[in-house]
Formats: C-alpha cells, structure tokens, sequence
C-alpha cells in the first residue's frame, strides 16, 4: 500500500496554483483609483486648488465617494465568490497515514499518492503507479484525440481523465506543475467577450483622444483674450469636468459586481462578470440531459434475472464512480469468481466497457447499438427507451478481442433518470422568450425525447440519431432539430460552432468531460452541480444547487444589467456631448463657457450621479435590444443637443453675466431632470418619488447657487425672467416630442 504520513506532508511542497481567478483586494483598489479620468481629475483639481477657490473642488469629494463605494462594491462580490468558489471545489482522494481521505486541490503534496477516475481534471504532474487511463489534453495541446497511459506513464497538470482509473504519484505541485509554467509563461489570459465593454471602451477612447487638445485650446484661447488665471482655470475645468463620464465605468463594474453578488445567494459561481451580460443575449441555450433537466442520479428500474450474476462479476473489477455504476452497484452486491485478462473502461466516444476472463471470452457493457449485435432490440425495451429510460446491455463473444464484432446477447438493464424541479416553468419561459433550446446527449435520441417530454419540453420536439447524419446534411439537422442523441464530443463542439456562425449567441451547459470542447467553444459556459472538475475549469458560472430555475435568475440579472445601464449611460453622456460641442464652439467663437466646476458638480449629482445609481439596480426584465449604440448615443445628443441649443440663444441675447450663469445652471438642470424623467420610463411610484426628490434637490441647488453668487442678495431682470421661461418651454416641447416617439417605438 502506497500512502503518505502526516510528517511527510508537513514538509512536503504544497499545490498552490499561481492562477488566480479573481483580481485580489489590492487589485480591486488600485484598478479603481488608478484610472485614466481619475488621473485627469487630480490634474484638474491641482490647478483649481491653485486658484483658491476651493468651493469648486466639490467634484473631487463625489468622485471619492464614487470610488470608495465601488471598491466596497467589488470587494464585498469578490469574498463573497471566493467563499462559494469554495464548495465548488472538486475532492481528490489521495493516501495518508494508511487509509485514503479526500482533500482539496491546494492541500496536495509533492510525492502524494492520488486517485484518480473518470471525470477528473489532473491537478499536478504525475506518474502512473497502478492501473490504466485515457487522457484528453486538449486544454494543454488542443489536440482532442484521446491518449491512453498506463503504468510509468507521465500525466501532465490540466488534462482530463475521459476512461478508467488509475494511482499516481505527484511529481510537481504548484508553480513547478505544467499548467502553471504554461500560465506563468504566457501571462496572458483569454478576454472574455462583451459588447458592453466594447461599446464602453470605445466611447472612452474618442473621448481621450478629444480630452487634451480641447484643454489647451481653452487656455489658449482664455489667454489670447485677456482672462485672468483664475477665469481661465474655472471657465476650461468646468468644461474639462463635464466631459469625463467619470461615474459611468464605475456603475458598470459596480453593477456587474452586484449581480455576481446576488447570484451567489441562489448558490451561482459567476467566474467572470462579463458573463452575466453575455447570458442577457443569449438566443439559444445548450443542454446536456444528465446533469442539467435530470439530476444525474439513476436508479435500476428494470433488470433482466439473468443478467445479474454476469453484471455482478463484471462490475467488480470497474471502480468507476460515475452515476450508472453507482445505481447498478447499490442495487446489485458485487462478487466475482472470474480471473481478469484485461479490461477497458467506459468512454464517451466508444459507449461501452469491456473485460477480458480467462476461459471466457470477452464481455461487453454499454449502449446497445455500439455492441455489434446483429438483430434490433426488442419492441419491449425500445418502449421503454421511447418513455425516457436508459437500456445498457451486456454482450458476450467467445474471443479475447477489444471492439465488439458478431457479440451474443445476454441481458439488458432499464435505469431511469431524476427529473430536476422547475424544469417545465424553466422551459416555458425560455421558448416564450424566443430562446431556442437544444438538448445534446451522449445517449439514445429516443430516451432522450422521452426525458425531456417527462421535464416539460414542448411536444412538438424533433429528434435525432446524429451516428446517422451524413456530412452533408450536418448543419441543416442541427438547425431544423431540438434534441440529438449519440453525440460525440468533437459533435458538439461542431455544432455549437454552427450555431455561431448562423448568428446566435450560444450557451452550453454541462457536467462531464464529453463536455468540455463544447462549452469551450460557446459565447458562455455552465458546469453543474456535480460536474467534474475538467467541466468547472472552463465553465464561466458554476451551480451549486439543483433548481434548474437558476437559469432565469441569471438571465434576469444580466437583462437588469444591460438594460438600465443602457438607460442612464445616456445621463452621463449628454453632459459630455454638451461639453464637448460647447467647449469647441467657445474655442472656434470665442464664447465663454457658461459653467463652473461647482455648478457642474450640483447638475451632475441631480441629474446623474443620484438617479443612475438607483435606476441601475431596479428591476427590468425586457429583453435585451442590440441598438445600445445607437439609444444611447441618440438620447445623449438630444439632451445635449437641446443644452447646447438654448445656451447658445441665452448667450445672443447679451444677458447680465451673472444672471446668464444663473439662467444657463437652471435650464441644465430643467434638461438633466427631463432626461432623466425619459429614461425612467415607464414609470412606478417609487421612480416618481425619486424624481420628485430630485426636483427639490434641484430647487436648493438653485438656492445655493445665487447664494454663492451674491451671498442671497439677487434678482433676475424681466428680459432675464423672460428667456428664462421661454427657453424652458423649449426644452419641455422637445422632449414630449422624443417621449412621443420612445413610447410609439418601444411600446411604453
């Protein structure tokens, strides 16, 4: 017996992965206070603080704040992962101190004796000691044909074990393993895919590249036309200030991280947040049967009597652990008389097991139409198989041979499958949505038909033996059917393919390592409750309950995500679009921009700050519009626009200074308040307050602003009142105008 002591694992190298999935605490901070705009910011704030003015540096405190909650934000989501990442963990089981006891990854050692079975991601690098496997090392070399090893063998870290089982004896641990010198040698990690991001970035992008240039031109133009130091200062920051959507990033990753949050109170991994937005746009969800709409539990429904003598001496020499094995050998009692000459696990891409007896031949396990029978199955058992259970058979040949040709019949064995709650709601809901469903399986398109009809799925289901489609007609089957049996792994990484290339946004879920390629190749990945640890190392959500309703706890969230963040992205950037066009019409026309840093910091909290941080986190379970572009960019240049517009006019008509500062902060907070009433549609009790709560924010922001003007003592002249009211109107045509056509348009 191979084994450990206590002593020796005490001193031995322990497998800490130089991997980490989740930015740490002091990467959380530093990627949220070391940001392009924040170091513009500070760069604005020194020179504002030069002029003395100290009243106008408000926009650094909202800022700060901004920046403290979102660190809070982020970091909480992260322990809170961490702590669920930790019950997703798979279990090893390895030797000690003579007897075997299971561990986690990070307590295996150098030298540790490890066992290994089908299912199993290989954590270290190791040698074989006992025992026979194959190994897919597609993750590590992107070749998918499976290698057999055996004893002396070598296994190389992040490899999968696909048939078999075998003990090792771990030869490196941690940073010295394979996958980590792969990891620490490329130090680059895949990015995973999101159009919110993109659509981000790009609007960052034009807005840097715009930033400087048009923060000289201020000055030179305050320069050129006499401004003193302090006018030109507070005249160029408050337009520099208003072009930095300096919150927005911030509520991205602050709303994404909240999701992750919530999602794991329903016992949901999310692995990468971007994921969650992926899910929102999903149009056809992937389903492997076991695991997914059944629990992955079996029990023995049906056993023919003289097939259990033969299944109680084969099954004694297989240690497989998965969930057929288990239900034979709980309801069989395992003895064996037979002297084994060799033996070959069970597979995903054969479908059956075999053992070779001494003086008897060779025996067969497995799928009835892998095992070289010549007759069909009886009408009994494709009844059975039709009404959604499992038929396994056991065929015999007199010759020692490892591939079934001209095998006699024995016996068949009818297991059935636990269906999960909440499917039929689940499935429901998905088609009502226009989300296609398919359901991919390993086993027989029949018994697959008839579990999925038991779980909720819609009666008009096609399905489909993929063994019998021919290459030419591969991608018309998988578009014109819901359910296909007998696919093999390389199958469904095809068709998720042929999914994405006809434009549908694919997720693929699944338990087993059939499924890896698969949902390596989907826009994103499940692993679930139960799957193996080569399933969870390349899923993006992990579950860790059985509710098959999670699924629409997911999509909700991503929809609440990207929906009122297309929403109040607008806020944000109507006051860039106005800033930038306002501050190169002052530079072309030598106007004065109108506000100040302070009376910038008060329009934005009013109008943007306070109400998207509420609006992002309602409810909005619509579905997800792919015109994010074109909403948001369409309300920013109305908003905008109409600004730019009527401040123009309120600059012609040569006002009191003063009084034109007053008039152009008012008519900007009529217009914020006004945007923000639009994208708060359509509206419920608990918006209204919140806009009436901004009103009166509004109103003493007013009130503070003439106070800092003329310390209380002010008044508007009647022309002054006049353009006032006036353009106010102007402002509140336009936008009934545009209200008009959102609600024709989207039906509000």
């Amino acid at each position: 017996m191979y084994f450990l002591t206590s002593e020796e694992v005490k001193k031995a190298k322990k497998n800490i992965s130089v991997i980490q999935p989740y930015k740490t605490t002091k990467e959380i901070i530093t990627s949220n206070i070391f940001t392009f705009f924040n170091g513009m910011i500070l760069i604005l704030a020194i020179f504002v603080a030069s002029t003395f003015h100290f009243e106008n540096l408000l926009f650094v405190l909202v800022i700060i704040i901004n920046t403290v909650i979102g660190i809070y934000q982020e970091i909480k989501a992260k322990n809170a992962l961490e702590e669920l990442s930790l019950l997703s963990k798979s279990k090893y089981r390895v030797n000690r101190d003579n007897k075997t006891v299971e561990i986690d990854i990070e307590e295996i050692v150098e030298g540790e004796y490890l066992h290994l079975n089908i299912g199993d991601q290989i954590p270290c690098d190791a040698n074989i000691i006992s025992g026979e496997i194959e190994v897919d090392e597609s993750l590590l070399t992107g070749e998918s044909d499976n290698i057999h090893k055996q004893i002396n063998d070598k296994l190389m870290s992040g490899s999968n074990v696909v048939s078999g089982s075998c003990l090792v004896k771990v030869t490196a641990v941690g940073e010295d393993s394979y996958i980590n010198k792969l990891a620490k040698e490329s130090k680059v990690f895949k990015k995973y895919p999101s159009k919110l991001r993109d659509y981000l970035d790009t609007i960052l992008k034009v807005i840097s590249v715009l930033l400087v240039p048009i923060a000289i031109m201020l000055y030179l133009r305050g320069h050129y036309q006499g401004q003193g130091y302090t006018e030109i200062v507070l005249k160029s920051a408050g337009a520099l200030v208003g072009m930095i959507p300096e919150g927005l990033i911030l509520l991205v990753s602050v709303s994404l991280a909240v999701s992750a949050y919530k999602l794991t109170r329903k016992k949901v991994l999310v692995q990468e947040l971007y994921c969650v937005e992926t899910l929102a746009r999903v149009d056809v969800l992937c389903f492997d049967k076991t695991g997914t709409i059944t629990t992955g539990n079996m029990n023995v429904f049906y056993i023919d009597e003289t097939l259990k003598e033969y299944l109680e001496n084969y099954l004694k020499h297989f240690d497989d652990e998965n969930a057929t094995s288990k239900a034979l050998k709980n309801y069989l009692t395992l003895k064996s008389d037979w002297e084994v000459l060799k033996k070959g696990a069970f597979s995903s891409k054969n479908k059956y097991s075999y053992i070779q007896v001494k003086d008897k031949g060779t025996y067969f396990f497995g799928a009835y139409e892998f095992l070289g029978l010549n007759e069909p199955m009886e009408e009994k058992y494709n009844s059975y198989k039709n009404d959604g259970y499992r038929i396994l058979s056991l065929v015999h040949s007199p010759e020692f041979i490892e591939q079934p040709i001209n095998t006699k019949l024995i016996g068949h064995v009818v297991l059935s499958d636990e269906i999960k709650e909440n499917t039929k709601k689940t499935f429901d809901y998905f088609n009502s949505q226009n989300v296609d469903i398919k359901i991919i399986s390993g086993d027989n398109h029949s018994a697959v038909l008839g579990v999925a009809k038991k779980a909720g799925f819609k009666e008009t289901a096609k399905a489909i033996d993929m063994t019998t489609v021919k290459e030419e007609n591969f991608e018309k089957t998988v578009l014109e059917n819901d359910i296909f049996g007998r696919v093999t792994p390389s199958q469904k990484e095809r068709m998720v393919e042929i999914l994405q290339n006809n434009g549908k946004t694919v997720a693929m879920s699944g338990d087993g390592v059939n499924d890896v390629l698969a949902l390596k190749k989907a826009d994103i990945s499940f692993a679930m409750q139960g799957a193996t640890s080569a399933a969870k190392s390349v899923s993006n959500i992990v579950f860790l309950t059985n509710d098959f309703g999670v699924f629409y706890n997911i999509l909700m969230e991503g929809r609440r995500v990207i929906n009122n963040i297309q929403k109040v992205a607008s806020l944000f950037l109507t006051k860039t679009f106005f800033s930038i066009v306002f501050a190169a019409l002052s530079i072309i026309f030598a106007l004065k921009f109108p506000f100040i840093p302070i009376q910038f910091t008060i329009i934005s909290a009013i109008t943007i700050g306070i109400p998207s941080f509420f609006l992002t986190f309602e409810e909005n379970k619509e579905k997800v519009r792919n015109n994010f572009m074109k909403d948001v960019l369409t309300n920013a240049s109305i908003g905008g626009g109409i600004l730019v517009t009527v401040i123009l006019i309120a600059n012609l008509l040569k006002l009191n200074p003063k009084e034109a500062g007053l008039i152009c902060f008012i008519l900007a907070l009529i217009n914020g308040l006004f945007m923000v009433y639009k994208v708060s549609l359509p509206l419920n009790k608990y918006k209204i307050i919140l806009f009436i709560l901004l009103s009166i924010g509004g109103f003493i922001g007013i009130l503070a602003n003439i106070f800092i003007l003329s310390k209380g003592n002010f008044s508007l002249s009647s022309k002054s009142l006049i353009t006032l009211l006036s353009l106010s109107l102007v402002i509140l045509i336009i936008h009934l105008i545009s209200i008009k056509y959102k609600k024709r348009n989207y039906n509000l």
